[in-house]
């Protein structure tokens, strides 16, 4: 029961693991275009406060 219940663990780490990868690459897809949307504000608001 030792063994089936390690093989399990090792299952289950390794859906985790796959799970983490995606959910790390639909992050970084996620804060990519939310990180250049307020970007262009602030760089749209210096010019309009040198004037």
């Amino acid at each position: 029961m030792a063994t089936a219940k390690k093989q399990t663990k090792k299952d289950l780490e390794a859906k985790i693991a796959e799970l983490e990868a995606k959910l790390n690459s639909l992050s970084s897809q996620l804060s990519k275009p939310a990180e250049t949307k307020p970007a262009e504000k602030p760089a749209e608001a210096k010019p309009a406060e040198t004037k």
